[in-house]
């Protein structure tokens, strides 16, 4: 009796023990299957980052390019549009300049004019200088001796001035008439009528 129920015993440990090594191999092989699986989904997920990472720089790169065409697009807009401006701003200066110039004529043909009525041509043209000065609209008068191709907005006189000396030649020697320009910028101009200049000719 005592025999049996040693081999009973001994049989339900053993049937343990087995049972136990079964489920430790199980819950084992479980294991390695879910750490296989973590680690697929864990380089999957870190392929996932690098190709939103890869989108989203490339998103940033074309934002950028975005943001410069439309700032280029804007800066040239503007300045089609200051140059529009200026256009029209000049045509207008350049008539008020062209009445002066004519002011200025009927002024000196006319010998018989009253007082009153050269009054009144002195204050148009007093008023129209007013307005091109406001408007940095200035007289110009370009310097003497320097050569008059390197000069903007100079015209070369018919009439010159002799000189025995070759390094005077194209220098000017003398402002005839004075020239209108348009400052549009600091040390910037725009040309609205030439200043006349006599310039220096060799003589024979």
């Amino acid at each position: 009796m005592n025999t049996e129920y040693l081999i009973a015993i001994t049989l339900i440990i053993l049937f343990i023990i087995v049972c136990a090594i079964l489920i430790m191999w199980r819950v084992e092989k479980n294991s390695s299957i879910i750490s296989q699986e973590l680690d697929e989904e864990s380089r999957h997920n870190e392929e996932n980052l690098e190709v939103m990472n890869k989108h989203v720089i490339e998103t940033k790169e074309l934002l950028e390019t975005y943001k410069k065409t439309i700032e280029e697009k804007s800066s040239e807009l503007k300045k089609y549009k200051e140059g529009a401006d200026i256009a029209k701003t000049k045509g207008l200066f350049i008539s008020l300049v062209e009445i002066l110039g004519f002011v200025d004529q009927f002024k000196k043909k006319s010998k018989n004019l009253d007082e009153q009525t050269i009054n009144y041509i002195d204050a148009i043209k007093d008023k129209i200088e007013i307005v091109l000065t406001n408007f940095g609209v200035e007289v110009f008068k370009p310097e003497l001796n320097q050569n008059v191709l390197g000069v903007t907005g100079c015209s070369s006189s018919l009439e010159t001035k002799k000189t025995k000396d070759p390094a005077k030649v194209n220098l000017i020697a003398s402002v005839i008439k004075p020239g209108y320009r348009l400052q549009v910028k600091e040390n910037e101009f725009i040309s609205l009528k030439n200043a006349e200049v006599q310039v220096y000719e060799l003589e024979n």
